[in-house]
């Protein structure tokens, strides 16, 4: 805002002074242009800076701008082409910082000032506009909307990037930085639409920690939280750029292997298994971590996420009826 106010007074200056010398107003009165368009900039952006609410104060500060264009449109006797300029730039500035109730109160301040000083000045109005005032306003049309809309498309980018960063951060589990479930269920949902289209095989894996609870409870969550953080590095080394490995919940994690075979899924669990088997420090504590697995390929007649998620928990829980720290798959 600060650059903008500096270039829009600056701007409305010289065709504002020009009118005035037209007109022959008092000195005062182009001394006090001079301050409106060189020193409020400055002691706006100060205002805003040292407030406790900054946009509230610059919402402020925008109000008292279009007061001041009302001001400059009734001592320019309603001079029409820089009345209509300075009025749409001034209430269009407002919409776009703050929405249709900024700009309403922003036209009300705008409209109040204006009467009360035409009112005073005798409600003169000029409607002669030179050809001096004409070229000293073209400059104030062309650069100033050039300007506002490269900043617009620069507020327009970044606000793309923020919420392209914000769709990812909630689509990954906050602790681990691995995808969370709703992102597991969106890719497994986008691959079984594949498998009606193209023959191949994939399979959904599920991956449990063997008695995560009593590790929480006999050395506290800072230790689990280690643990589950390792688990999920180790499934981000195991698996491929295609495959998602996500976290379901607690210590339930959950893999999305597309292309690949009940085999193929088989080794890629032996290698996580012993990854996790060579774990035995976790947050300087003695640990020893295992792993039961749970694999299922999907089927054609597979027309829901849960229900390939409930048949890879089924294999979970056939792993677990074996013994834990195995792998099942069907």
């Amino acid at each position: 805002m600060y650059m903008m106010r500096i270039l829009g007074t600056f701007l409305c200056f010289i065709p504002i002074l020009s009118v005035l010398i037209e007109l022959k107003r008092s000195p005062w009165l182009m001394l006090l242009l001079g301050l409106n368009a060189f020193v409020w900039p400055t002691y706006a952006w100060f205002r805003a800076k040292r407030s406790a609410t900054p946009l509230d104060t610059e919402h402020q500060n925008l109000i008292i701008d279009a007061g001041a264009g009302g001001f400059w449109i009734a001592i320019m006797a309603v001079n029409p082409l820089l009345s209509v300029v300075i009025a749409t730039i001034l209430l269009s500035d407002r919409l776009a910082a703050g929405g249709f109730r900024l700009m309403g109160k922003a036209a009300i301040a705008m409209l109040t000032v204006f009467l009360a000083v035409w009112l005073a000045q005798g409600m003169t109005v000029v409607t002669y506009v030179s050809q001096q005032s004409l070229y000293a306003t073209l400059p104030l049309i062309a650069i100033y909307i050039i300007a506002l809309s490269v900043l617009t498309d620069s507020i327009a980018i970044r606000l793309r990037c923020k919420t392209r960063e914000l769709e990812r951060i909630a689509m990954m589990d906050p602790l681990l930085d691995i995808a969370n479930r709703r992102l597991l269920e969106k890719r497994i949902d986008h691959e079984l639409g594949k498998l009606q289209q193209v023959c191949r095989e994939s399979v959904l894996m599920f991956i449990d920690i063997d008695n995560f609870k009593e590790v929480n409870d006999r050395f506290g969550h800072k230790v689990g939280d280690t643990m589950l953080a390792t688990v999920s590095r180790i499934l981000h080394l195991a698996t491929r750029p295609t495959d998602t490995p996500a976290r379901l919940g607690g210590d339930e994690f959950v893999i999305l292997l597309p292309n690949t075979t009940l085999e193929e899924a088989e080794i890629v669990a032996t290698r996580i298994m012993d990854a996790a088997a060579v774990m035995e420090d976790v947050a300087d504590e003695a640990i020893r971590c295992t792993l039961s697995i749970g694999i299922a390929c999907a089927t054609r007649s597979m027309t829901s996420v849960t229900e390939w998620l409930q048949a890879a928990d089924h294999a979970l829980y056939q792993a677990k009826r074996g013994g834990k720290n195995r792998i099942f798959g069907h």
